[in-house]
């Protein structure tokens, strides 16, 4: 008989799910201050992604005043998502009320679920709230609008480098490269327009499978 036979085999315990600690609550200022990030990160990143396609276009040179008003219109943008939320968080939170038992799934929810519902209905209607005094504030809209530019050149400057690494490895500055140059850039626009709108499209397909602000 091999020698591994003669082991003795071990019995573990079976899972116990009510030995396990029990999760400390969320807080309403820790979801809040959370949740304002999640808004303002969105809405950067809006923004951003407007200020690539205008230069990629090469419709008009960056105007700052102009960036302040559209940071302006692309928070009222996330004050209505947040409204819908809130909204939805009410509807859900009073027929969860009714429901007993376990839910089947991260949407099924229930009435153990109704003081988290009720919480993600304040956290979204405060962060709204918050959002719309930022709305008015021309400094905190300049440094929003700022903000986006520097990450929009940021993943410009980086998508050109990439492409021009990759394709134009040895390029010797000539007249006719000179000459050339407007052409060029100008396909270079098209292309990384073109790469914007699928990795958009990725995006969009992939938020449409999942809730942007499940996690508070």
């Amino acid at each position: 008989m091999p020698w591994w036979s003669k082991r003795k085999r071990r019995r573990f315990t079976p899972f116990d799910r009510a030995a396990l600690p029990e999760a400390e609550p969320l807080t309403f200022d820790e979801t809040y201050n959370e949740g304002l990030l999640v808004a303002e990160a969105a809405g950067r990143m809006a923004l951003k992604n407007r200020i690539i396609v205008r230069a990629l276009r090469g419709d008009e040179p960056f105007d700052r005043d102009r960036a302040s008003a559209e940071a302006r219109e692309v928070l009222r943008e996330l004050i209505h998502e947040l409204d819908q939320v809130a909204e939805w968080a009410e509807t859900e939170r009073e027929t969860a009320a009714k429901r007993e038992g376990r839910s089947a799934h991260q949407h099924d929810y229930h009435r153990a679920d109704s003081w988290n519902l009720r919480l993600r209905e304040r956290i979204n209607e405060a962060v709204a709230a918050r959002l719309g005094e930022l709305r008015n504030d021309s400094e905190y809209l300049a440094r929003f609008a700022e903000r986006a530019r520097q990450d929009a050149w940021a993943e410009l400057s980086d998508a050109i480098e990439q492409r021009l690494a990759r394709e134009w490895p040895d390029i010797e500055v000539d007249e006719t490269y000179l000459a050339e140059r407007e052409d060029r850039m100008a396909d270079v626009a098209s292309d990384l327009l073109r790469d914007l709108d699928g990795v958009r499209q990725r995006r969009e397909e992939r938020d449409a499978l999942d809730d942007a602000f499940g996690g508070w």
